[in-house]
């Protein structure tokens, strides 16, 4: 073995130990935010049914409130991230933080269509900026070939926060009717009060780039830059970034990606927000409600957690994204099984089978997704491509819960909703392996 190959070994192995270290320091603090936002976001589907006793809201207009969230964050997207990009993202993100929790917690008082309406809207313009901002945050700390695991952690919030945030919102359900406060309204008041507390202490936790950390020695950044430029030339890009100001690289690479986000955010904010309403509908208590949906997401974790490591093996191979949009899509149709099981136990487990595997399916692809989507993109296009892509994809949230309590109305059930969804993610899997040949002039390559 030559005097470079064992140079190259040892610089390999500093750099594996330092990216560990890396997320020792970041992942734990950006799971928990990412818990607290989802918490914050999916609680509804909790509260749902003692909010429509109380509030007497149809199943339609429940859907179109649990969606409009994402309106709401396609409006305030780009905007957020753009501001994000420019101030950092410690103190970017505490603020969001404060705010939306804000809202989240004057969801408690309304008694209204309309005031139900407007805040789901609002709370989702405070979120808007937070997951294109850690995507962002992760891209610029981190080489590509350890994204994928890092976004895979990062996304494991989702299924924690139903595992954790399940029960215990069953729990707080439990406990009725507090002072003047009812059952749902205590729900979502306890649960917001972490985002404003955290969101208080956010400045002081987090490190908006490397240069900035004081944790990492200047032979750690170095070492950290060179491991980052054998994937792409980042620092470069960065700097050339300032002079051509934001951009989002090419609209149909963006417009092929949103597409297909788009089908993703059908069918895990689909099932996220119905998925109580339809054990509650099997006659399953509610005091086990939550501990079913625990035990549906469990499953999702350990498959995302599996694929996350098989994934980065190839993290360019369009087939690490596609295989899990497959999965999803079989089983979400298999969901039908569970409809014609009636409400004994055996519904009661092909529910907990087949909804674990369609978000084990959509939680596997949502951390392979961002690494597809980023694949080849200059960096100084990033920011504003994450945040158009997540945008636009996430309107797939306001569609799914919406459209499922319009047909859920319509037609008694859901299995016709869940049909649409497994539709729309065969057609995601296609449209990201179909080959789009770009006949350009002088010799451009094609795209694939």
């Amino acid at each position: 073995m030559s005097k470079r190959t064992i140079i190259a070994s040892e610089q390999d192995a500093q750099a594996e130990a330092l990216l560990r270290r890396i997320g020792w320091r970041t992942l734990p603090l950006l799971l928990l935010l990412y818990f607290i936002a989802y918490l914050d976001r999916i609680n509804i589907g909790f509260a749902a049914t003692a909010m429509q006793r109380d509030l007497h809201f149809s199943d339609s207009i429940y859907g179109t409130g649990a969606g409009l969230f994402f309106v709401g964050t396609l409006l305030a997207q780009i905007p957020s991230n753009l501001l994000l990009y420019r101030i950092g993202a410690r103190r970017m993100i505490a603020g969001l933080m404060i705010v939306w929790g804000c809202i989240s917690g004057s969801m408690a008082f309304v008694h209204t269509p309309w005031a139900f309406l407007v805040l789901r809207f609002l709370l989702g313009a405070a979120e808007a900026g937070f997951f294109p901002g850690i995507i962002l945050y992760l891209t610029l700390w981190l080489p590509r070939r350890r994204r994928t695991s890092f976004t895979a952690c990062f996304v494991f919030a989702i299924p924690l926060a139903n595992i954790f945030g399940g029960p215990l919102s069953s729990w707080i359900l439990q406990r009725g009717s507090t002072a003047h406060f009812a059952d749902w309204q205590m729900l979502l008041l306890l649960e917001a009060i972490p985002a404003v507390l955290v969101g208080c202490l956010l400045p002081g936790l987090m490190t908006d780039s490397p240069l900035e950390a004081s944790w990492l020695s200047d032979s750690d950044r170095a070492l950290l830059a060179q491991a980052r430029a054998q994937d792409e030339p980042i620092v470069e890009e960065i700097e050339a970034a300032g002079a051509k100001g934001f951009t989002i690289g090419s609209p149909l690479h963006v417009l092929r990606f949103a597409a297909i986000y788009f089908a993703m955010q059908f069918g895990l904010y689909s099932q996220n927000f119905w998925l109580p309403k339809i054990l509650h509908g099997m006659g399953m208590q509610t005091r086990w409600i939550g501990w079913q949906v625990a035990a549906v997401y469990s499953l999702a974790a350990a498959g995302m957690l599996i694929w996350g490591r098989v994934a980065d093996r190839a993290p360019t191979r369009r087939s690490t994204l596609s295989i899990p949009l497959l999965i999803a899509a079989a089983a979400y149709a298999s969901t039908l099984f569970a409809a014609h099981a009636g409400s004994g136990t055996l519904a009661i487990f092909l529910v907990i089978a087949t909804f674990g595997a369609g978000a084990a399916g959509g939680l596997s692809a949502t951390a392979t997704f961002w690494a597809q989507a980023t694949l080849g993109q200059k960096t100084a296009a990033v920011a504003g491509m994450i945040a158009a892509v997540n945008s636009l994809g996430n309107l797939g949230g306001f569609v799914g819960p919406a459209l499922l309590g319009r047909l859920h109305e319509q037609t008694g059930g859901y299995g016709a909703g869940m049909l649409t969804v497994s539709a729309g993610l065969v057609a995601a899997a296609l449209l990201l392996n179909a080959r789009r040949t770009v006949h350009a002039h002088k010799g451009v390559p094609a795209v694939t």
